[in-house]
């Protein structure tokens, strides 16, 4: 426990100066900015992770964890538990998928038998047997937390081992008969997600297996009552021996600063489970592949990651991992190689050099990106596109929402500006659904006492909007004013007071956007008397409560807002809104 501890400790975020530099460097190439699209984000990431503003993710080496599950008794598989030993022999040998494929993609393969259910000596195999295989989850647990926990360690410590020896980047892989099973299970916990959404045929089974797979595990869920806020408790219930070895392997690469290329499903989970154990290890991540189980789509969303390949692949092992390695390579080889427009003695603006080509220009250069300090793009798109999508939401999905992601939107709301720098915020948030009633009972009477005001048609339709969703919401955040903070005399708040206000809501819109880009949906509740939230979050009289906003997983993020759907209001002409050098002067 020590081991794994300490590791944990050592995990912390990515370097955001040398992933400048990277972009930087990147923009001086011989190309038009932005260009090479995901490539370019792929090595500013990877230079961001290993702290290298010139990194190389050679030698890489594919590590497979390989261990038996003992629910497979509930004929969950297509296959027989003895493949597992029978595959990890074939991956010695040199015989397997993933042998040719990294091969093809010229990295090594380690394979580490954490818990295989039977005694394997072949040369190049890591013994590292925890137990032999799981027990029937179905009947009680599939391992003691200390067995989970000594896996886990077991993991860090092969991720130490094979760095030492020199490698740059790890690619997960495993082996195991019935660990979709596991993994599924893991995943309905922890995403707290019905059991129907998240299996698939695994290895191949039929309707009817599917069916006999989802019964097995909410009866695996139901007899072991795994608590989803403890990764570890749900790991050692419902988890698998392999599948703890690979979170030791995201972890000790996270704590080297190494990149970790995720494979398919099984390995999606594994990285999720680290990440709920220690949220700064998801930014070593990178997702290979989508493949076409069920639990993939929803396990990217919830480490959000982006996979860059969709090849319809669902065999593990590390085969999509091993694919697309060489869109890794590419990605660190431009850095290296590229030339920059001064080393290849090239001049002319981006414009031109994307029209006629680069080798028939040669006049006088525009200034480049980073003197005009606008963004790529890429990035500049997804920019506006938060800003444009963005939307009131009233409606929540029973989801709750990943300490890691929350963590985040609440780092970009305290980025906002505020005047003389005062930071005058504070962020109270609320999950207890007791506090939600008694926030939703006040706000109940308010939006009773404000349907009397309306009038013909929007009294009409003001029933029928739904106004706040506070209860549906698994977090609602109360954004604070503090006009005392950093003194009587803030700068630039003398002649107006209330800027100390409007740095909050610059910190609300700040959380808002991030929120979006996040897939979150945010809604702003306004119908409250201040002095009931004031008595329902314990707040200061001097503290002001600026806004209260629920926020959570949403089914739809509309193409407008509602209340324009619904013809309450519509948006205004910019052009009307437009005054020049003086007021209604157009």
């Amino acid at each position: 426990m020590q081991k794994l501890k300490k590791t944990m400790s050592l995990i912390d975020g990515l370097d955001t100066q040398v992933q400048k530099q990277m972009e930087q460097h990147l923009n001086r190439l011989t190309k038009p900015l932005g260009s090479l699209g995901v490539l370019e984000t792929l090595a500013i990431k990877i230079a961001g992770i290993t702290k290298n503003p010139r990194p190389d993710i050679d030698p890489s080496v594919v590590v497979v964890m390989a261990a038996d599950h003992g629910v497979t008794t509930e004929e969950v598989s297509a296959y027989p538990s003895e493949v597992t030993q029978q595959m990890v022999c074939n991956f010695l040998a040199g015989g397997a998928a993933i042998n040719v494929l990294s091969r093809v993609s010229h990295a090594s393969v380690q394979v580490v038998d954490v818990g295989v259910n039977g005694v394997v000596q072949l040369q190049g195999l890591l013994n590292r047997k925890v137990r032999y295989g799981t027990h029937n989850m179905a009947q009680g647990p599939a391992m003691t937390r200390e067995e989970a926990v000594e896996a886990i360690e077991i993991g860090i410590e092969v991720a130490e081992e094979v760095i030492e020896k020199g490698a740059r980047l790890i690619a997960l892989g495993e082996m195991g008969i019935g660990n979709t099973t596991a993994s599924s299970a893991m995943l309905a916990v922890l995403g707290q997600i019905p059991v129907e959404q998240v299996v698939g045929l695994g290895t191949g089974v039929d309707d009817e297996g599917k069916e006999r797979k989802i019964k097995v595990i909410k009866r695996a869920i139901e007899v072991n009552s795994p608590h989803p806020a403890d990764p570890v408790d749900v790991l050692s219930k419902v988890g698998g021996l392999e599948i703890a070895g690979l979170v030791g392997l995201v972890l000790g690469a996270a704590a080297a600063r190494i990149p970790v290329l995720v494979d398919g499903f099984i390995t999606a989970v594994a990285a999720l489970t680290a990440v709920r154990m220690t949220p700064d290890c998801g930014h070593y991540l990178i997702a290979s592949h989508q493949s076409v189980e069920p639990g993939h789509v929803l396990v990217n969303k919830l480490l959000g990651l982006q996979p860059l390949v969709h090849f319809n692949l669902r065999l593990g092992e590390g085969s999509g991992a091993a694919v697309t390695l060489p869109i890794l390579r590419s990605a660190v080889r431009i850095a290296h190689e590229m030339a920059t427009f001064e080393q290849a003695g090239v001049s002319g603006s981006l414009d031109e050099l994307t029209q006629r080509g680069v080798d028939e220009v040669a006049v006088t250069v525009h200034l480049p990106i980073e003197t005009r300090h606008e963004f790529q793009a890429h990035h500049r798109q997804g920019v506006y596109q938060a800003i444009y999508s963005r939307r009131d939401v009233r409606s929540f999905l029973n989801h709750p929402i990943e300490e890691e992601k929350l963590r985040r939107i609440l780092e970009a709301a305290h980025h906002a500006p505020s005047v003389g720098f005062m930071q005058p915020w504070n962020f109270i948030v609320v999950r207890s659904q007791e506090v939600k009633q008694q926030l939703h009972h006040v706000i109940s009477r308010e939006v009773e006492v404000a349907g009397r005001y309306f009038e013909g048609q929007r009294a009409l339709l003001y029933p029928k909007l739904k106004v706040e969703g506070i209860l549906e919401a698994p977090v609602t955040i109360c954004f604070t004013c503090d006009p005392v903070r950093d003194g009587e005399h803030v700068l630039g708040r003398n002649t107006i007071p209330e800027t100390d206000a409007y740095s909050v809501v610059c910190a609300i819109q700040n959380l808002w956007l991030a929120a979006r880009a996040e897939g979150l949906g945010v809604g702003w509740v306004s119908f409250y008397k201040k002095q009931d939230i004031r008595r329902i979050l314990h707040i200061p009289p001097h503290i002001e409560p600026i806004g209260l906003l629920s926020i959570g997983y949403t089914d739809q993020f509309q193409d407008q807002p509602e209340f324009e759907t619904v013809g309450w209001n519509k948006r205004l002409p910019i052009d009307n809104l437009i005054f020049k050098e003086q007021w209604d002067k157009q």
